[in-house]
């Protein structure tokens, strides 16, 4: 029996009849040290073994440490591998009784040196660490162009010395998906790419001047669970206050962006066209500009849908505000936060939040934000819950709240800030300008930290490291599986969840090949499958051709098709 696989990431090579999709591939060169390793299945096989050998330098021809792992399947997660280093590997198959009965050829390849592991350059302390209270895990920063684990070392990196096609000089919002994909804004740019840093669509500002103008990107780039895109992009308006006035005033005007998952524009929004822009001129009246630039400062910073697609918050950090918009149409159906003018009648008022960051729904009618607080405020910065009121007879309700004061290190940010609530219940907390990124639980318990200071130069001094958002994933394969199918009896599937999170799986099987289109004989949904663990299914159907696996959790499908 012969068994193809295929995904949507590329197509698997075949060897002997049998599924061969070797990775990491020799002559590979990674940017990260938690590697995937995939290999051949031997029919008969029980038990797989996989041995690497490491060395010092490329150049390198004894190796300086040997590592064995031993593994019922045809995939092994390694980790914590060194960055600069050559790997040579190899695997052995044995079968129940422990007969060996293949190896494998070798294959090499090398992680690219660490660009971001300099510690005249990058200070990374650690002062709060109850692993027995969080998830072990990365943490994924913009401005440090890295994932890090809990420790603080490199895991994945964007490297500096890559010649690459999108080589940021500043990133925002860069994190990884369910999927393994990951993306990142870019001022004029939004990529979406994979964990090997190939592009899989990217958007400058200039490829929608056939349809809007946009200048810049900023802030806000995530993929939403659909599978669409949502950013956050601007132009600067000008005005003035009347025909006659000899100035000419400016304001940023936000414009939100969705995009399907090959990058077409679906929908947009411009804050220009629905938001009451004559607040915006008594604002300037009542207030002046703060800069030299004439600039009313509005400055929307985040962006997300509720769980309904229906509605969208807007946050506009210097206006202390948050917009709700309805979809649909256009319309911002609510806005919470301290009434501007005596015209800004339209707004439910309150004084809970200023300068926030990062605001996203949690649940309904209910936001989590970064509350930076105003920057000559005396106060500490916060995390809050905030329970939003829907007509004038409700009132606001903190429903949680976090003083970032919590130890001797300073909790106030000036700007910037994120807070994301974890599958556990914890909160992880990335504190700004404040420099620290900390995870704390529900009853506020601060169970984990990294402490970040960084130099522009060698030569000056450490200062802050300041960073806008930071992001959780359980490892860079928080889902990830694969199939095993007894040749003597091809009804009998064994489904492996490889990945570091629980998943279920939906399994369609079909009596033609997998590229034929047809409707499948019979399906069925595993149970939750815990990280590392395996189910067993029975089908159906006596004459399979082809199987449809689609991982629930990060919508990930692979098909296997079956040659006898």
């Amino acid at each position: 029996m012969k068994i193809i696989a295929k995904s949507f990431a590329g197509i698997l090579f075949f060897c002997n009849g049998l599924l061969a999709q070797i990775s990491p591939p020799s002559g590979a060169q990674l940017n990260y040290n938690q590697v995937m390793f995939r290999y051949q299945e031997v029919e008969g096989a029980f038990l797989y073994k996989l041995y690497i050998n490491s060395f010092d330098s490329l150049k390198a021809e004894i190796p300086s440490a040997n590592f064995v792992y031993n593994d019922s399947n045809t995939c092994t997660l390694v980790k914590n591998l060194e960055f600069g280093k050559k790997y040579v590997w190899n695997t052995e198959a044995y079968s129940q009784a422990g007969q060996k009965i293949s190896t494998s050829e070798s294959y090499s390849f090398s992680l690219l040196k660490n660009d971001f592991n300099d510690p005249t350059i990058f200070s990374v302390s650690q002062y709060i660490n109850k692993p027995a209270k969080y998830r072990d895990g990365i943490i994924w920063l913009d401005k440090y162009f890295c994932a890090l684990d809990r420790s603080g070392k490199v895991v994945w990196q964007f490297p500096k010395s890559v010649k690459n096609a999108f080589i940021p000089d500043n990133m925002v919002d860069l994190h990884m998906y369910n999927n393994g994909n990951i993306s990142f804004s870019n001022d004029t740019s939004l990529y979406y790419f994979n964990r090997d840093l190939k592009l899989i669509w990217y958007c400058h500002v200039s490829m929608l001047s056939h349809i809007l103008k946009v200048t810049n990107f900023h802030h806000v780039f995530n993929r939403l669970p659909n599978g669409n895109f949502i950013a956050l992009g601007a132009t600067t308006e000008k005005f003035k206050l009347d025909k006659n006035d000899k100035a000419t005033y400016t304001y940023d005007n936000s414009i939100i962006l969705e995009f399907d998952s090959l990058g077409k524009l679906l929908w947009h929004w411009e804050f220009s066209k629905n938001f009451d822009t004559l607040i915006i001129k008594d604002v300037l009246k009542k207030y002046g500009t703060k800069n030299a630039k004439l600039s009313v400062m509005v400055h929307c910073n985040s962006v997300a849908y509720d769980s309904t697609y229906k509605h969208l918050y807007l946050g506009c950090r210097d206006f202390d505000r948050i917009i709700k918009i309805d979809k649909a149409s256009k319309k911002i159906v609510a806005q919470y936060g301290p009434k501007l003018t005596n015209s800004d009648t339209k707004v439910f008022q309150t004084n809970l939040f200023s300068r926030q960051h990062d605001v996203k729904p949690i649940g309904k009618n209910e936001v989590l934000l970064f509350n930076n607080g105003e920057e000559t405020e005396k106060g500490k910065s916060t995390v809050m819950r905030i329970l939003l009121p829907q007509n004038a007879k409700e009132t606001f309700k903190k429903t949680w709240e976090l003083d970032l004061d919590i130890d001797t290190i300073p909790g106030k940010a000036i700007k910037y800030g994120s807070a994301e609530l974890l599958s556990n219940g914890n909160y992880l907390i990335c504190g700004g300008t404040n420099g620290r990124i900390l995870e704390v639980t529900a009853n506020k318990e601060p169970v984990w930290d990294l402490y970040l200071k960084a130099k522009t130069l060698a030569v000056f001094p450490f200062q802050l490291f300041a960073q806008y958002r930071a992001y959780y994933s359980s490892s860079l394969y928080p889902y990830y599986f694969a199939l095993s199918i007894n040749k003597g009896n091809p009804k009998n599937i064994k489904l492996f969840n490889e990945g570091t999170d629980s998943d279920s799986y939906l399994l369609e099987f079909f009596d033609v090949p997998s590229d034929t289109i047809s409707k499948s004989l019979h399906t069925l949904t595993t149970p939750i499958i815990k990280a590392g663990c395996s189910y067993v299914v029975q089908s159906k159907i006596d004459t399979i051709k082809s199987i449809k696996v689609t991982s629930l959790s990060s919508g990930i499908i692979r098909w296997y098709t079956i040659n006898k």
